[in-house]
């Protein structure tokens, strides 16, 4: 009776060949012969399954094409204009055959064999793997329900839901402003211009609300197409090559199939602490370094890194501060630079640099590096194309090893200097038509080549004693990066706010980012790029500086209109707000460091898409305005020019403003936030640890004493009323608050392990401080149980009253 309605499902099954069964566990198989067609069962139920081969190339079961496309690049631009591919549809599966890890089979199109296909099981992960000799691309087609959300793709800086869109994936520049054009039709100077889904960290990986999560594992350009108006019961999914995988991670929740699909494709290296402290960039040579740091310092603006981007030399141009294209330090702007970075860890800073694999005809590595062929190459000569610059240049052949240990030569004489790290630049321009080393299709290195960029980095920054631990943070990637990229930014949004290309464009790349094992990201305080647009406003500044307070790295940028663009050393107001979110920021790093222990264990992002935590609810699945911090703190940032007010959507449940006030139901609710506000809100029962207001760097060491903020009632989740900062829920020191609702008004006394103990009141909240460990019992109601392992160390409770 199960083949019946799962052959109903899949339509047009009435007199045709009974399908092939095969179970593993809790997993069933069901491979039609004719019309071709796979449908995957957990527990009895479908879980996932194909087109049939009757519905027309290329939306039947799976199709081969040509691949008919011109490709132009330009400034790390790339235009494909494409024609019809000639689609051949696969529309009968032959010979089918068990293994001992699933089944095989031949592709045919009508009688003649076209292919072989394979399904590999590993629990409830299913490897999908067709292979033709008749085409240069394939495509494979699902069904896809009416109300299914589809989320990941990298970093997309549009929507979150990406169900009726066809999303080409492609690493390259994000551009300078997006166009939100529907096909991501060429317009205007579109090597400049973005197109909708231009990205420098697209994703071939998604995460769908009907609980499972896929992967086409391919390093060619690929496109999903899910659900568009013209198919809008079918996920299309084509790469360039003339075979396809498609991974599939099922479960019974979409949790569970996300954690999966991120164990697979591998997890990021923890950063280290100070990663999660703010970082403060400072430039225009050694003494505005010093003073820069020092003046971090005398205004008590908690800092754990300087990063300093033209270390190797700038200018002023007409379009904005630009850097030299070398890759040593300058010393003329930096005559003493091995003195500042000595000074810079004295007082507690990281410091971090620049680099990226342009090999410029200006640069003072330019020699070293084409004479001996470490560069890329065409017709037998170095490739030169034209750079950042605006001049020749050309890139490091990453697939060569001897250019690769040349470069960590270089590069590691600025670790000698006594850099910590730096940003890993670009890494998007690698033409298709380009030679390698390696011999292998530069179309398919071209993807790679982001991946390589990050293992060279990671491969080269090791910890060294007495100095703070290595820090990289990258804007590009692609599948399979994962293991190897460290920190992951949004790029250079323009520093307006603009739809697609703005302040409102990071909160969905972070989610996209997230979702794809990217958990470590964060976006330019207030944005890069001036071009087309204005220079950062103090309205801005100070939206986006709460917001980057939110992130899990706060980092600023001076930005290409670095004289022109308003910053934190504006004035006294603008010092004021930028210690002030720096300051919150810092006490969040203990929240965030507990957080990476879900992201090691499950695979859950620290920015987060509210329906991993609440799938219940249809907006969590497609709100491009706000998100979960962790699991328990919802951001709704204000990202209107001159609007003080928003409409947040609150999950089911009773939730509290973060910083005080009245609790809200959930459903929509009014937000009104003056400029140096935001709105974030905690959920009923909330424990949330934090460091004690006034850390300023966990440099050289970082405090035992900690603040635990607590919300009245019973929690949403009892997990979000226990909490350890050290790496996870199963770790110690543990610190557990039984969140039962307080009476009316101001707790009248609180009890540490059985001895009164002063509180002070507060707005909306009471205070207590102790030391060691032990039990609280407010007399309102609720008790915190804290396991600190250290006699000394002091807790500062803060209870919000009702």
């Amino acid at each position: 009776m199960r083949h019946l309605c799962v052959a109903a499902l899949l339509a047009g099954c009435s007199g045709n060949p009974a399908p092939h069964v095969a179970t593993f566990d809790r997993l069933t198989i069901e491979v039609y012969p004719e019309p071709a067609g796979i449908a995957l069962l957990v527990d009895g139920k479908p879980a996932w399954t194909s087109r049939r081969g009757d519905r027309g190339a290329p939306y039947g079961f799976a199709a081969t094409g040509a691949i008919a496309a011109t490709t132009e690049e330009q400034f790390g631009s790339y235009k494909f204009t494409e024609s019809d591919p000639g689609w051949h549809g696969i529309d009968r599966l032959g010979d089918i055959t068990d293994t001992a890890t699933g089944l095989t089979f031949t592709l045919r199109e009508g009688d003649r064999a076209v292919g072989t296909g394979t399904i590999t099981v590993a629990n409830l992960h299913v490897s999908i793997a067709l292979a033709t000799t008749t085409g240069e691309q394939m495509a494979i087609a699902a069904a896809c329900t009416a109300d299914e959300h589809f989320t990941g793709l990298g970093g997309q800086s549009f929507d979150v839901d990406h169900r009726g869109q066809t999303v080409p994936l492609w690493v390259q520049e994000d551009g300078i402003g997006k166009e939100d054009v529907p096909d991501d039709r060429y317009e205007g100077v579109w090597f400049l211009t973005g197109r909708k889904h231009s990205t420098h960290t697209p994703m071939p990986m998604m995460l769908s609300s009907a609980h499972y999560a896929l992967v086409v594992d391919s390093d060619a350009r690929s496109t999903f197409e899910l659900c568009s108006d013209a198919h809008p019961d079918t996920a299309r999914f084509s790469t360039w090559q003339p075979a396809i995988t498609v991974e599939l991670f099922l479960d019974d929740t979409a949790r569970g199939a996300l954690a999966q699909m991120i164990a697979w494709v591998g997890k990021s290296p923890r950063p280290p602490l100070h990663a999660f402290f703010p970082w403060v960039d400072a430039i225009f040579g050694s003494a505005n370094v010093r003073r820069v740091a020092q003046k971090l310092r005398d205004n008590q603006i908690s800092a754990a890194a300087i990063w300093t981007e033209d270390w190797h030399g700038g200018r002023d141009t007409a379009t904005g501060y630009a850097l030299k294209e070398n890759w040593r330090v300058d010393r003329t702007l930096y005559p003493d630079f091995e003195a500042v970075a000595d000074d810079l860890h004295a007082a507690g800073f990281a410091f971090l640099t620049y680099f990226n694999t342009f090999v410029d005809d200006t640069a003072d590595v330019y020699a070293e590096a084409t004479t001996p062929g470490y560069a890329i190459h065409k017709d037998g000569a170095t490739y030169e194309f034209t750079g950042v610059a605006f001049g020749g240049s050309t890139l490091l052949d990453l697939t060569n090893p001897a250019a690769v240990t040349w470069a960590k030569g270089v590069l590691g004489e600025n670790i000698a200097q006594g850099a910590d790290g730096w940003m890993a630049d670009f890494a998007e321009w690698l033409p298709v038509d380009a030679t390698l080393a390696s011999g292998a299709d530069p179309h398919l290195d071209h993807d790679r080549y982001p991946i390589q960029w990050a293992r060279l980095n990671r491969e080269l920054l090791k910890p060294i004693a007495g100095r703070p631990d290595p820090i990289f943070f990258m804007r590009s990637a692609w599948l399979h990066g994962q293991a190897d990229a460290m920190v992951i930014w949004s790029g250079d949004q323009q520093t307006d706010w603009s739809v697609g290309d703005g302040l409102p464009s990071v909160i969905p790349m972070g989610i996209g980012l997230g979702i794809t094992g990217f958990p470590y990201f964060g976006g330019d305080i207030a944005g890069y790029m001036s071009q087309g647009t204005v220079p950062t406003s103090e309205e801005l500044f100070y939206r986006w500086t709460a917001f980057g307070a939110f992130q899990p790295v706060m980092r600023t940028h001076h930005g290409r209109s670095a004289r022109d663009n308003f910053q934190w050393e504006h004035d006294a107001g603008s010092i004021a707000h930028f210690r002030r979110w720096t300051r919150f920021h810092a006490q969040l790093a203990a929240y965030l460091w507990g957080s990476i222990g879900s992201y090691e264990q499950s695979g859950l992002p620290l920015l987060r898409l509210v329906a991993l935590e609440f799938p219940d609810e249809p907006w969590a699945w497609t709100a491009t305005d706000e998100y979960l911090l962790g699991d328990r703190i919802l951001v709704a940032p204000i990202q209107v020019q001159g609007a003080t007010t928003r409409d947040v959507m609150l999950p089911a449940g009773s939730w509290y403003p973060l910083f005080g006030g009245a609790s809200l139901a959930g459903g929509t609710a009014t937000a009104t936030a003056s400029t140096a506000e935001i709105p974030v809100y905690a959920p009923a029962g909330t424990l949330l640890a934090l460091y004690p207001d006034g850390t300023q760097t966990p440099l050289p060491a970082i405090t035992d004493d900690r603040e635990v903020w607590l919300y009245p009632g019973d929690a949403l989740d009892p997990a979000r009323a226990v909490w350890s900062d050290a790496g996870g829920p199963t770790g110690t020191p543990t610190l557990t608050w039984a969140g039962r609702p307080a009476t009316a008004g101001a707790p009248a006394s609180a009890v540490f392990e059985g001895a009164p103990t002063p509180i002070t009141v507060g707005t909306g909240f009471v205070t207590v401080t102790v030391v060691g460990d032990g039990h609280v019992t407010f007399a309102g109601g609720g008790t915190l149980a804290i396991a600190r392992g250290n006699p000394t160390a002091t807790t500062t409770v803060r209870l919000y009253t009702p």
